[in-house]
């Protein structure tokens, strides 16, 4: 069946979209001029996949972040234990450390609960324990401080130390509560605080909406986001700059350098990478996150094995270098949606033959589904006719943007034709006939 994981994302009236109708199965590949909106379609896509399919564990983040001056405090209390106490301090700060990492990584549940409702009835015990210090020196003052800072109350000094903790165990069941309700609901208020965040405006477009094989996933009207079966992890690269970079406000820059950070290598896909290894960079690329590194991020030139830090190589090796670590890592597969945000700014004409190459691979050897943005002919041509090779163009489809009145654009389904988008590129042959000789 070639059109059982088919996704269709319909935008209306939105930043310069009058209309699009995209559908998502293998590769889509939508061409415009600059200002066509390309762009915005790219970043729906992510954001839309990436909050829908990771939901559970973005509201662990929120959980966790509610839950970080608890874990200060408990941190805090352990550290002033008394000092014959130290085998039991030293295995609380493990059994703390242990919780902490897990509450950044999972999604909340009811064992982590549990686990930290352990901690502060054992924190209350500890401070019982040391009742006259704390009710005598410095040490009360710190703790009333970060209690009536927790619990937002100005009466701390008219309860108990136990009535207090009390209280903090009250609240912090009733943070994971909320956090349940929000998992079972599956509100849509991530995705749209995120698109608020993203396109600087509350402005939402007349309709957003997303189906998977007609059943809808996510649509304004709705509050409600659905999960997604053939897309469930998502990658988005617009520049080769976002290697080994954080961004404040490219998210997507963070993610990516997260996977590459925290992945072990698998290599399950070295027809493509020995590909893009030997017949396009002459070389391999590696990251070590060691201090005694000298480069975490490394390229290591096949012809003479040096070595060269990979931030300081040219755009285009950055380019490959970032699919051939995802590639090593294992992290494409076939439930990946791959956006590739105009791939070809950075290369040189050969190159962006080599990488649209590199695109239907992917595409055919993991089934992974790829959205890209471009207004380079050549990139164009070379998907058009290395998927016609590969035997993957039934599940390839073009869209142009066209203008239409108001610098609006409406994306019109091309199927396999793409001689209107190379019609569009001729106005700028056009153009150097006008202001040429």
């Amino acid at each position: 069946m070639s059109n059982s994981s088919q996704i269709t994302l319909s935008i209306e009236k939105y930043r310069a979209i009058k209309e699009a109708s995209i559908n998502i199965n293998g590769i889509t590949l939508v061409a415009g001029e600059n200002g066509s909106g390309k762009s915005t379609i790219s970043k729906m896509l992510y954001y839309i996949f990436k909050i829908s399919s990771s939901y559970n564990l973005l509201i662990g983040e929120n959980l966790k972040s509610e839950l970080d001056s608890v874990l200060t405090l408990i941190h805090l209390v352990i550290r002033d234990m008394h000092s014959e106490l130290r085998v039991q301090r030293n295995q609380y700060l493990s059994e703390l450390r242990k919780l902490d990492d897990r509450l950044s990584r999972e999604e909340p549940s009811e064992e982590l609960l549990n686990l930290l409702t352990i901690q502060l009835d054992r924190l209350k015990l500890i401070v019982g324990i040391q009742n006259s210090e704390y009710n005598s020196n410095i040490r009360n003052r710190r703790l009333l401080y970060m209690l009536e800072d927790i619990l937002k109350d100005n009466n701390v000094n008219d309860k108990s130390i136990s009535q207090l903790f009390d209280e903090v165990i009250k609240k912090v069941n009733g943070i994971f509560k909320s956090a349940f309700k929000l998992i079972n609901s599956r509100s849509d208020f991530l995705l749209r605080d995120e698109l608020e965040n993203i396109f600087h405006t509350d402005i939402l477009p007349s309709k957003l909406e997303v189906s998977e094989l007609e059943q809808i996933l996510f649509s304004l009207d709705s509050n409600h986001l659905g999960i997604p079966y053939s897309i469930q992890n998502t990658l988005y690269i617009d520049t080769p700059m976002m290697l080994g970079e954080y961004s404040e406000s490219n998210h997507h820059w963070n993610e990516l350098n997260k996977i590459i950070r925290n992945n072990a290598y698998k290599d399950t896909n070295k027809i493509i990478t020995n590909i893009i290894s030997n017949d396009v960079l002459g070389g391999d690329v590696s990251y070590e996150d060691d201090l005694l590194s000298t480069y975490n991020f490394s390229f290591r030139r096949n012809a003479d094995k040096e070595i060269f830090n990979l931030l300081d190589c040219a755009t285009g090796i950055k380019s490959f270098s970032i699919l051939q670590f995802l590639l090593k890592l294992g992290v494409i597969n076939n439930k990946t949606l791959l956006i590739f945000d105009e791939p070809e700014s950075n290369l040189h004409p050969q190159w962006i033959v080599e990488y649209a190459r590199i695109i239907v691979l992917i595409n055919k050897f993991i089934k992974a589904k790829v959205f890209i943005a471009t207004h380079n002919p050549d990139f164009v041509s070379a998907i058009r006719y290395i998927s016609e090779k590969e035997n993957v163009l039934d599940g390839v489809d073009f869209y142009i943007a066209e203008k239409q009145p108001n610098l609006l654009y409406k994306y019109k389904h091309l199927d396999k034709d793409i001689e209107p988008i190379f019609k569009s590129f001729n106005i700028a042959l056009d153009r150097i006939e006008k202001y040429g000789i």
